[in-house]
């Protein structure tokens, strides 16, 4: 909505006065704001008002951010982001507006409204006005007929006269910067300068010092982080699809299946490099150095690695002392004794499955061509299975409008950026639905039939229709131009020798067999990296 509307009639009342209720209810139910231990003692600067200047719907990180740690702290889910480009003026078409449903005649949504809006617009110890919707990025406020900015903070509420009086949502826009999350709620750092357009500048966010312990119910970053490594929606919340592909996960990897993300389960990502290090996360200093082999007479990063998980003096230099506990440490744990520290090594210092002396390997497959046994020759990963159904095949044949509500609605809330999932196919839903249709030159309905369907299918899984379709040395072809347009490899549809170490390297980092043929669960790997890169 243009900032001319936003003016009409404005009245001055007392500064952070908010609009008043008409109904007494008890906020026994509403839980106290959201705490952040990691603010500055600097504030972020007030943002003045900067009108949208171009069209880029996709959500911004920030707004993301905000609406999901209001949804999840209050229970309240419904909310929208994103709007197309010709709706007039309006910071939704940037991807930097928020509208949250709550309604001021409901009795608990108005108590939850008041009482984030009131922690929002309240000084903090030191009297600087609006001090948590500035560490936000919040450029102004409208609710209930009224309209709040940074830009006019002495002014406090005034009266707010456009079309819509919101009274069933509240609709906060955001800074460039608050949008982009450059503020101090998230960064820790407080952001004093302006950015009148989607670049800028950026603030180095502190770097956590190890993954957090997350369950059903939580969201975030994090979450999204994990998801791409189960190979489920990265979507951010961690939900049902997400606790059941993580127990499968822990299952096939030799983790407790607890169907928690703990620390057992990122230190054995970390270990096989499904997820980045973080400083504090056992096994994080070895992960690098998993391939690396080092023994007597060999220098550098990883031999200081080894010094430290072996307790002795760190000085990068392979020498008799280090040759001596490695040479114990092979003894204790029925290793090879011979001083040389390889991959199999590397595995029993950081805790994972290991061969020891003696054990046998598995027999090599006998039969002529193992690609058209995948996945039996070699076998993959307990749970690895081919799969030629999505959580779309079940939902597929029905038609979905304005009003519906259920599984086959959460399915599709799932895919489309920006939308609460809450099964219920309101306006927010609508609305991406259409711009998803618009995108992807679909008929602009807001209705989800056949062809939609297909589409949002096709673009969750892209290789669907080749996981029966068998690539090895020799093959030709659309199908193996694919595999090497993904995996970095020259794209001349010819299956050689590169895209067989392509292959083989994709096949390691998700834990199969390294056959370098590309079979159905090698098909599935791909695809979950496709996703990932998103």
């Amino acid at each position: 909505m243009s900032r001319s509307v936003r003016m009409v009639g404005a009245v001055l009342i007392p500064a952070f006065a908010l609009p008043v209720a008409t109904t007494s209810v008890a906020r026994a139910a509403v839980p106290n704001p959201p705490t952040n231990n990691n603010l500055p003692s600097g504030l972020d600067i007030a943002s003045p008002y900067v009108p949208q200047s171009v069209c880029d719907p996709e959500a911004k990180p920030g707004v993301t951010a905000f609406a999901r740690l209001m949804a999840n702290h209050y229970d309240e889910f419904n909310y929208g982001i994103s709007r197309n480009c010709n709706a007039g003026l309006t910071e939704h078409s940037e991807g930097r507006a928020l509208d949250w449903m709550l309604n001021a005649y409901d009795p608990h949504e108005r108590e939850v409204a008041d009482s984030v809006i009131s922690w929002l617009l309240a000084p903090d110890s030191q009297g600087r006005p609006a001090a948590m919707a500035r560490r936000f990025g919040v450029m102004y406020i409208i609710w209930n007929r009224q309209i709040w900015g940074t830009y006019q903070m002495d002014a406090g509420w005034r009266p707010y006269n456009g079309v819509s009086p919101h009274t069933d949502h509240i609709h906060f826009s955001f800074s460039w910067d608050g949008a982009m999350q450059r503020t101090s709620w998230w960064t820790g750092k407080p952001w004093t300068s302006v950015t009148r357009g989607p670049g800028g500048p950026t603030v180095p966010v502190t770097p956590p010092k190890s993954y957090p312990t997350l369950r059903e119910g939580a969201s975030g970053p994090d979450v999204v982080l994990a998801q791409k490594v189960l190979g489920v929606t990265a979507d951010g919340a961690f939900g049902p699809a997400t606790k059941s592909a993580l127990i499968s996960w822990q299952k096939r990897n030799g983790v407790k299946a607890t169907g928690v993300l703990d620390s057992a389960t990122w230190n054995r990502m970390i270990l096989l490099g499904e997820v980045p290090a973080r400083g504090d996360d056992k096994g994080g200093a070895l992960a690098p150095h998993m391939k690396t082999s080092v023994r007597l007479g060999s220098s550098g990063e990883a031999v200081k690695a080894l010094q430290r998980e072996l307790k002795i003096t760190v000085d990068g230099q392979f020498g008799p002392a280090t040759d001596r506990a490695v040479r114990e440490f092979q003894k204790a744990k029925q290793l090879r004794v011979d001083g040389f520290v390889t991959q199999n090594v590397w595995k029993a210092l950081a805790g994972l499955d290991y061969k020891k002396n003696g054990t046998k390997p598995k027999p090599k497959p006998t039969h002529k061509h193992p690609e058209l046994h995948e996945p039996k020759a070699p076998a993959p990963p307990k749970g690895a299975t081919v799969k030629t159904t999505t959580e779309f095949s079940q939902v597929k044949s029905q038609v979905l409008a304005a009003g519906a509500r259920g599984g086959a609605v959460k399915a599709l809330q799932r895919v489309l950026p920006g939308v609460s999932v809450d099964g219920v196919y309101g306006s927010t839903t609508t609305t991406a639905v259409r711009s998803f249709q618009r995108t992807h030159d679909l008929p602009v309905t807001g209705i989800v039939d056949g062809d939609t369907w297909d589409q949002l299918e096709r673009l969750e899984y892209p290789f669907l229709k080749y996981r029966k379709t068998v690539l090895k040395p020799g093959s030709t072809g659309y199908a193996v131009t694919l595999v090497q347009r993904y995996l970095g490899v020259r794209a001349d549809g010819k299956f050689g020798g590169p895209t067989q170490d392509a292959v083989k390297a994709l096949q390691g980092r998700h834990g199969l067999a390294r056959t370098g043929y590309v079979g159905g669960v090698t098909w599935q790997a791909l695809e979950r990296e496709v996703r990932a890169r998103r």
